[in-house]
């Protein structure tokens, strides 16, 4: 049961569970508020999220600080309606949603838009904080050089399914894995995918931390006689906790614009092939390594 944020994430868990549970009993036996089924909805949202957490409590044993974030998250989503809840089924709050429509009422807004700025702020803060991993125990800091040249060696004598380049700044490494590049025929009709994950590594030496954000495209294409299809996604800034994933396609394979004896193609992906790596070898050195999803040190620490 060991691992960063373990004593937190089983906090979490439980207080999400007793604020689930006594939403899920006032929609059950204050049937004479007017929105007390708000109750059993909001209720509901909150065991799932428990549910998915337990497997991720047990899918990330060295860092459990995801669950903690998750679950704060969607207590805060649910918070302006277990106020409203436990205000009008245990004090002598009588507002209702009918009364917010009422002449002379303040809009919603004014209350909502506020929140949802905290919300946001502390979402940016806490998925940075959930993603933050400290040096090693006994390593010193080296220099910011030193760190991008060892960063950039990583790959010699090993065999990581990734590549790794210097960025456009000199405190800037850029971390690649097409993990996905295909072209096969099937069914008279040809298709295409191609997938990868990038992440930037920005390297700090004011306060020795190594700022890493993501970014992710995924596009496939396939023609025929029945037409064709197009589909193209890219994702920045987003965190991945937990991501793995193993896919086959079948069909005569194409490389270098010509058929090989294949008919098929296996790829699979598995974020902790490509972060782990990365992570030891700056924590090893005595540098701090931060999942961002914002280039503003001001905003996600």
């Amino acid at each position: 049961m060991e691992g960063k944020g373990t004593a937190l994430a089983l906090g979490a868990m439980g207080i999400t569970v007793i604020l689930a549970l006594s939403l899920i009993y006032i929609a059950w036996t204050r049937t004479d508020i007017h929105d007390h089924m708000l109750g059993a909805v909001l209720g509901i949202i909150l065991l799932a999220a428990v549910l998915a957490m337990v497997f991720l409590f047990f899918a990330m044993p060295d860092n459990r600080r995801p669950v903690v974030f998750f679950l704060t998250f969607f207590v805060l989503l649910t918070l302006p309606g277990n106020v409203f809840l436990h205000a009008r089924a245990y004090t002598g709050f009588s507002l209702n949603a009918y009364d917010l429509d009422a002449p002379g009422m303040p809009s919603p807004l004014l209350f909502l838009l506020p929140y949802i700025v905290m919300m946001a702020l502390v979402f940016i803060r806490l998925v940075s904080w959930s993603m933050t991993f400290d040096p090693e125990p006994g390593s010193r800091p080296i220099t910011r050089q030193d760190l991008h040249q060892r960063l950039r060696a990583i790959n010699d004598g090993a065999q990581f399914p990734f590549t790794v380049t210097p960025g456009k700044r000199p405190d800037e490494i850029i971390v690649d894995w097409k993990y996905a590049d295909a072209v096969w025929l099937d069914l008279l009709r040809a298709h295409k995918i191609s997938e990868l994950t990038r992440l930037t590594i920005r390297l700090d030496e004011s306060d020795h931390t190594a700022r890493v954000r993501e970014m992710s495209y995924q596009f496939s294409a396939s023609g025929g006689a029945g037409g064709a299809g197009l589909s193209f996604k890219m994702q920045w800034g987003a965190v991945t906790f937990y991501e793995t994933k193993r896919e086959t396609v079948y069909g005569i394979q194409i490389e270098n614009g010509r058929p090989v004896a294949r008919l098929s193609y296996s790829y699979r992906f598995d974020i902790r092939e490509m972060r782990d790596p990365l992570l030891k070898l700056i924590t090893s050195n005595g540098w701090t390594f931060r999942c961002v999803t914002l280039p503003f040190k001001w905003l996600t620490g």
